[in-house]
C-alpha cells in the first residue's frame, strides 16, 4: 500500500502508461463489475462529475478539480452524472524491482481538490493521449513520476488525513515548503483561512507540538542529512538549515538527536 511506496521509492517502476481524455455526456456508463479494472489509474475531473458504485454499493463522487485514484482489479460501475464532463484518465502499472505489483490504495479514494499543480500535470497528459512516439512515451513517464512526487509531498491528502489536518492543511503545506524561512505563524494561519489561535491549537492537537518547534525539527532533519551525506561543516550545515545562531543550533541538535552535530559528522565520515 501507500507506505510500501514510500519505503520502495527508489525501486518503483512505472510502465504501460496510457491516457484517455475528452468530454462525456450525462448518462454515459462504463462497467468493470465483471472482471475488474485492468490497471491502476488516476482520474482528474476538469469540469463535471463522475459517480462510482462498487460491489458493496459504496458510492464515490468525483467532481470539478478533484483527482481520484482507481485501483487495479477494483470492480465498479461508473456513470457521468453532469450534463457534460471533461476529464483526463491516466492508466498505468506500478511494480517494485522484483516485478511485484504495488497499489497506492485498495479502494477508490480522492487525493486532491483544486490543486493547481495536479491540474497542470494532468492536463499536460492530454497531448500524449493519441501519439505513440518515443518522445511522448518518455514524456508520460516524466509526468507520472512528477505526479507521484506531488502526491507524496508533505501536503496532507484528502484520503489519509484527519478532519483537523484538512482544516489546516494549506498552512501546514506552506510551513513544510518554506521551513527554511522565518515566516510568522500568521502566514500559516492565513493560508488556512483560520485565526492564529485556531491554527496553533489545531496544529498542537494534531502533531503534539507547536508549529515553530515542528519547523525546527524539519531543519534539524535537513542538517543531519547534510552532515551525514556531504562535506558540510557544522557551521555550514547550520546556516543551510535555517539556523543563524551556531550555539543554539548545536544545543537544539543534541536535544533532538541525542548527539552533537560533530558526533554525527564523525560517525559518517571518520570510517
Amino acid at each position: 500500500m501507500i507506505e510500501d511506496v514510500r519505503r520502495l521509492a527508489d525501486d518503483l517502476h512505472i510502465f504501460d502508461i496510457s491516457v484517455i481524455s475528452g468530454v462525456r455526456p450525462r448518462g454515459k456508463t462504463i462497467d468493470f463489475t465483471r472482471c475488474g479494472r485492468r490497471s491502476s489509474g488516476f482520474l482528474f475531473v476538469c469540469d463535471g462529475e463522475v459517480t462510482f458504485v462498487d460491489e458493496q454499493r459504496k458510492t464515490t463522487v468525483v467532481t470539478n478539480g478533484e483527482l481520484a485514484f482507481l485501483p487495479k482489479g477494483k470492480k465498479y460501475r461508473l456513470e457521468y452524472t453532469a450534463p457534460n464532463t471533461t476529464f483526463v484518465v491516466v492508466n498505468f502499472d506500478l511494480c517494485d524491482k522484483e516485478n511485484k505489483d504495488i497499489s497506492l490504495f485498495e479502494d477508490i479514494v480522492l487525493l486532491a481538490k483544486d490543486d493547481v499543480r495536479i491540474a497542470k500535470i494532468m492536463t499536460n497528459f492530454e497531448p500524449c493521449s493519441t501519439s505513440k512516439t518515443t518522445e511522448t512515451t518518455l514524456r508520460k513517464k516524466e509526468l507520472m513520476y512528477r505526479l507521484l512526487g506531488t502526491i507524496f509531498a508533505p501536503r496532507f491528502s484528502l484520503a489519509t488525513r484527519s478532519e483537523i489536518s484538512k482544516q489546516i492543511s494549506d498552512g501546514v503545506y506552506l510551513l513544510e515548503q518554506t521551513y527554511l524561512e522565518n515566516l510568522p505563524i500568521t502566514k500559516y494561519a492565513e493560508a488556512s483561512h483560520v485565526s492564529v489561535n485556531t491554527f496553533r491549537n489545531a496544529f498542537q492537537k494534531e502533531f503534539g507540538t507547536s508549529p515553530l518547534k515542528y519547523r525546527n525539527h524539519l531543519r534539524i532533519e535537513r542538517a543531519k542529512e547534510l552532515l551525514s551525506e556531504s562535506g558540510f561543516t557544522v557551521a555550514e550545515a547550520a546556516y543551510a538549515s535555517g539556523f543563524e545562531n551556531i550555539g543554539y543550533f548545536c544545543r537544539y541538535y543534541r536535544q533532538i538527536t541525542g548527539e552533537s552535530p560533530g558526533d554525527t559528522k564523525r560517525k559518517y565520515h571518520d570510517k
